[in-house]
């Protein structure tokens, strides 16, 4: 893996249950070299769910203009670059990217939150790909249209979280005593503060509203645990059991959004390690999911 900045502890920031995030206090996910690393390991495990594509969607030959929302390490943009060499890349973030490895001539990042007005014409870029963004906006409604407005007439535009719900194939952790009351207390949360850490399955309709068309949805199985046996489901594992720990996940992504809602240091740890260890448990066979969402602007001659 890239090296990460050590200037990374210099940026200013609120500091939560150990973990820091924006200074705004509006990002509900963290932003130090923990962090970090999850996002390089999570770049890889989106490629292995794509069978090592970097996209979902299909780009066409001459796609020359290419914004990445929520641009994160950047690797992603720098990974398109070389794919992509007759492309401009523009990565967009709150932070500035933190990968010390030389940025590709066709790409360019810039600080920026999503949710803000972009320095960019309206219909000028021929793909949009957002990923990892749930946390850090509310106005989904917002941030779709103006996905929309900078899209040229037959742009592409392709979204992609995981969902936080934790699934079992048995169907036996819900039962888990604190299965519930863990979600519905991330839940709880989320309606106080106003964001959604679970957009996939509202996403399509938002779609619509914003007068997006050749909308699709594809979700990819994310084990969670040791009970995977098909060799892919395995190597999905491994990643997910690098990125999914009481550390990284409990701690780093729920600490702002309980301490925001008035939970204490210690109410806190009452309550994660012991789902932590329910979705550990030999019994059980958990997974979440990775939701991939593609769309399409309407091309001019459709939507005259």
């Amino acid at each position: 893996m890239d090296s990460i900045d050590p200037m990374i502890e210099k940026i200013p920031s609120i500091e939560a249950f150990g973990h820091h995030y924006h200074i705004s206090g509006k990002i509900f996910l963290p932003f130090d070299k923990h962090e970090l690393i999850r996002l390089e390991v999570q770049h890889r495990l989106y490629r292995h769910c794509l069978d090592g594509a970097l996209t979902h969607t299909r780009l066409p030959l001459d796609t020359t203009k290419i914004l990445d929302l929520g641009t994160g390490t950047g690797i992603w943009a720098i990974e398109m670059a070389a794919r992509y060499p007759q492309a401009q890349i523009t990565g967009i973030d709150v932070y500035p990217v933190q990968i010390t490895k030389s940025v590709p001539p066709n790409v360019q990042f810039k600080i920026d939150d999503v949710e803000n007005s972009w320095d960019v014409p309206d219909n000028s870029i021929d793909f949009i790909h957002a990923r990892g963004l749930a946390g850090g906006v509310k106005d989904w409604h917002g941030l779709l249209r103006q996905v929309h407005d900078k899209l040229k007439p037959g742009g592409l535009f392709e979204m992609t979280e995981i969902a936080i719900n934790v699934l079992d194939f048995d169907g036996k952790f819900a039962e888990a005593e604190m299965y519930p009351e863990f979600l519905k207390a991330v839940q709880d949360c989320c309606d106080k503060v106003g964001i959604d850490f679970n957009p996939s399955p509202h996403v399509s309709d938002w779609l619509v509203d914003a007068d997006f068309e050749k909308i699709v949805q594809r979700s990819e199985i994310l084990p969670v645990g040791k009970w995977a046996q098909d060799e892919k489901l395995k190597t999905r594992q491994d990643f997910m059991n690098q990125i999914t720990t009481k550390h990284f996940i409990f701690e780093s992504h729920c600490a702002l959004l309980f301490y925001s809602c008035g939970w204490t240091k210690e109410e806190f740890d009452a309550i994660v390690p012991t789902f932590w260890e329910e979705i550990q448990a030999a019994s059980v066979r958990p997974y979440i999911t990775a939701v991939y969402t593609t769309a399409r602007k309407p091309r001019a001659t459709e939507s005259a």
